[in-house]
């Protein structure tokens, strides 16, 4: 064997143990005194994980909610709100139930690191005003926005230090109020204050330096140097407090707009250009921490879950808020994975004994396709429930049969033969995968994780073999080992 096949041999290895240890084990880095795994974890359906019940009931306290708000139409209106911010925040697996003759709307969540911060901000109606501070005008609204996006910026300024900043998209009527609103209210002031702060400071910190140069080189003309000391200090307070008077006299001749939900401000702002793009972007925080950032990140997905949909007629409350672990044994569910592992580990040592070292290559393909296919399932948020358990595990047995029927085909060319065969093997598959395609548009959560999964595994099992165990064989050789002549001429 040449030394250019043995070194890709080594090469695909490494890949493979690669992938196989991530996967498998991950990539740990120290967080606040621990140990994180930067790896995703896996998304669990609410069969397996458990979920959270939410009960929300009719405020009757509110002063909003008169006779004529509390009737069907918005009571089924609410509920279509809340399942409009779910969708928003990416929530998957979740239920919402209204009762159209009391309006109590129940709701099922999974239950995980988001969960809190989704029931922070459930009963809100969102209501969103721009208003001016002065006089309580309000400029814009709900119905001015577009949609709300946001991003996790990394900073220019701190290297490690992440951004959180939500851009608040209008639409075109929206878009020519937030133009007048940016060219009305002008940060002119703010900037002349910063300056006559900086100026302030100043003279303030040569005041000091001068005091202290004074008490370290005491002479004989201390005296006069005090009266001088004293006479600068009068100056600077009589020029400190007439740019104090001129900066409020300008202030009060300028107004600000300020941000509200549901009456309450969420923060108040100028513009110091005119901003014509229909964009109005803010900072939400940042932070150091990938917790942090991603606890930040959360909260502002929350916010823009309630700003692009429409408000809730109705002031609910919550009144039921109870965790319902899973009906399924985490025992029942350790046994299921362990006899499947056992069986698989089964299938390739049959592989192994039958085919020799093309059989030990197409196992430790094998293993290294697992370990990939579930970091795609990771990364592409797949919801796992019971029903895709089964799903993986026929996506193994699956790409077991693709390598079987490889092995029985390989020839002399190797690369002939394997495409070939991976392309009968596709065309068989087509079936599957519109069957897969199919479930994926199905409502019901157990059928939509069966085709989610079904589908990345057929999707990665193509593409995985044409490029790893397609190579790996190739280097192996394209003709038949010694052992397997020796064979043949007994």
């Amino acid at each position: 064997m040449k030394a250019q096949k043995k070194l890709s041999i080594v090469l695909i290895l490494l890949l493979i143990i690669l992938i196989s240890i991530i996967s498998f084990v991950g990539i740990f880095y120290q967080s606040k005194n621990q140990m994180v795994n930067a790896i995703p974890a896996y998304t669990l359906g609410t069969d397996l994980s458990g979920y959270r019940k939410i009960v929300l009931t009719v405020d009757e306290d509110d002063e909003g909610n008169t006779e004529d708000v509390l009737n069907q139409d918005n009571y089924v209106k609410s509920a279509n709100v809340i399942k409009s911010r779910l969708k928003s925040m990416k929530v998957q697996d979740y239920t919402v139930r209204c009762d159209e003759g009391t309006g109590q709307i129940e709701i099922t969540i999974p239950e995980n690191t988001q969960t809190e911060y989704i029931l922070s901000d459930i009963t809100q109606k969102g209501n969103f005003e721009i208003r001016n501070t002065a006089n309580n005008e309000v400029l814009m609204n709900n119905d001015d926005i577009r949609s709300v996006s946001v991003d996790v910026v990394p900073s220019s300024y701190s290297a490690g230090v992440s951004a959180i900043y939500m851009d608040i998209h209008f639409n075109n009527a929206g878009s020519k109020k937030f133009r007048d609103i940016t060219r009305d209210y002008q940060n002119v002031v703010t900037n002349d204050t910063a300056e006559n702060s900086i100026v302030a400071e100043t003279e303030s910190t040569m005041s000091n330096s001068t005091t202290n140069s004074t008490a370290e080189n005491e002479t004989e003309n201390s005296t006069a140097e005090e009266t001088a000391n004293e006479t600068d200090e009068s100056n600077s307070t009589n020029e400190t407090s007439n740019e104090t008077s001129e900066e409020t006299a300008e202030e009060d001749n300028t107004t600000e707009i300020g941000l509200y939900i549901d009456g309450t401000s969420m923060m108040k702002t100028s513009f110091s250009q005119i901003i014509d793009n229909g964009v109005m972007s803010l900072s939400l925080g940042s932070s150091s921490s990938n917790e942090q950032t991603q606890i930040l990140k959360y909260q502002a997905d929350s916010l823009a879950s309630i700003l692009e949909n429409d408000a809730m007629p109705i002031q609910y409350s919550v009144t039921g808020n109870i965790y319902i672990s899973s009906p399924i044994d985490q025992n029942v569910i350790n046994v299921l994975i362990g006899i499947g592992i056992c069986i698989a580990i089964v299938m390739l040592i049959v592989a192994i004994i039958k085919y020799k070292s093309k059989g030990v290559v197409v196992s430790v393909c094998m293993v290294g396709f697992i370990a990939l296919y579930l970091l795609v399932l990771r990364y592409a948020n797949v919801v796992i429930t019971l029903e895709g358990i089964f799903s993986v595990a026929l996506v193994f047995v699956i790409n077991y049969i693709l390598n079987i029927m490889i092995l029985n085909r390989i020839q002399k060319n190797v690369e002939k033969t394997f495409t070939k065969a991976l392309t009968k093997f596709s065309l068989s598959m087509v079936p599957m995968l519109i069957l897969a395609v199919v479930c994926c548009f199905s409502s019901w959560m157990s059928l939509f994780s069966f085709g989610m999964i079904l589908f990345w595994g057929l999707v990665t099992s193509v593409i995985y073999n044409f490029v790893i165990t397609r190579s790996f064989l190739k280097c192996l050789g394209n003709s038949r080992s010694k052992e397997d002549k020796k064979e043949k001429n007994k």
